[in-house]
């Protein structure tokens, strides 16, 4: 091996780490996705031992067409995200490819958008803002609880969690700090992933921060939160998991927030759910058919439903 295909640039930091590894670097010239053309063009370099691709970018998906096109001698595809719904794992192995991803490295960033997101919607903040770009501040009729959902301050909030790994657990640590001190917050969660001691786990997570920590059933978990966050992996168990059922058994003062994969959540059944008001917002940083979200979606055009790229 002696090249390695890199479809993004990564940083200056990982960029000059590779550098001076020897090895000579094919780098996406553009500060841009490449094109599938440029991707493929690359791969059939029999030189070509390693690529490192970006996870969002359609042209750079590791599908059937990637593993067949590239050379015998690619021994690993690496992607810069921690899901990797993008691969075909299968057809990867198949040709004796190993796939790294990075589990970890953005526990903290993910978490810190999960909270936001939160807030943002138990607070209508994106209703708020658009209040005053629409010049409609002046004329908003006034009321003691106007823009203000529900407190996360509420003594004996329950906070849910579609998964509980690494970053729902960071995302507790975070929202701790916002909850009742008197009347801590339940934790609930439910995850298809249960190891051996996960009752234990549970057990020293709850006396670490002084909570309850428990797992339930989908249905106790929709029925129950408070505030439900998706923070599962995307798979053919999980797509479309919190569909029209799903938001029919949650609260009218709920919120859900979504910081997983787009698919996870049915965009029109939730739409449907915050038309009828089923539950009382949406917080999204993932949407199905993201990036290409066209200024006319319905989510975009509801008060309660907040959306960020």
């Amino acid at each position: 091996m002696s090249k390695i295909l890199i479809t993004r640039h990564v940083g200056d930091h990982a960029m000059n780490i590779l550098k001076s590894s020897g090895l000579e670097l094919i780098v996406n010239p553009e500060d841009a996705a490449p094109s599938r053309q440029w991707v493929l063009k690359h791969l059939a370099d029999p030189d070509v031992g390693a690529a490192c691709i970006m996870h969002s970018q359609p042209s750079d998906k590791v599908d059937e067409e990637f593993v067949n096109t590239c050379n015998a001698n690619l021994k690993c595809v690496s992607t810069f995200s921690v899901g990797y719904d993008h691969i075909n794992v299968k057809a990867a192995h198949a040709r004796g490819i190993k796939i790294g991803h990075t589990p970890g490295v953005l526990n903290d960033a993910v978490a810190d958008i999960t909270v936001m997101l939160v807030l943002m919607t138990l607070r209508k903040v994106g209703y708020g803002i658009d209040l005053i770009k629409r010049g409609d501040w002046p004329s908003l009729p006034w009321a003691p609880f106007v823009l203000c959902g529900h407190a996360i301050s509420h003594p004996g909030l329950t906070i849910g969690f579609l998964g509980f790994g690494r970053i729902p657990q960071a995302t507790v640590e975070r929202l701790l700090a916002f909850t009742n001190k008197t009347e801590p917050a339940n934790i609930i969660y439910n995850s298809s992933r249960r190891r051996d001691n996960q009752d234990q786990i549970d057990a020293d997570f709850s006396q670490k921060y002084g909570i309850q920590v428990r797992r339930v059933e989908k249905d106790q978990l929709a029925s129950q939160a408070d505030i439900l966050i998706v923070l599962c992996d995307l798979n053919p168990s999980t797509k479309d998991l919190v569909n029209k059922d799903f938001l029919a058994k949650m609260k009218p003062s709920s919120i859900l927030v979504n910081v997983a994969r787009g698919p996870v959540v049915n965009s029109e059944d939730l739409y449907d759910a915050l038309k009828a008001g089923q539950i009382f917002g949406a917080g999204l940083d993932v949407i199905t058919g993201e990036p290409n979200i066209k200024p006319d979606h319905p989510l975009l055009h509801l008060d309660n439903c907040e959306l960020q790229s």
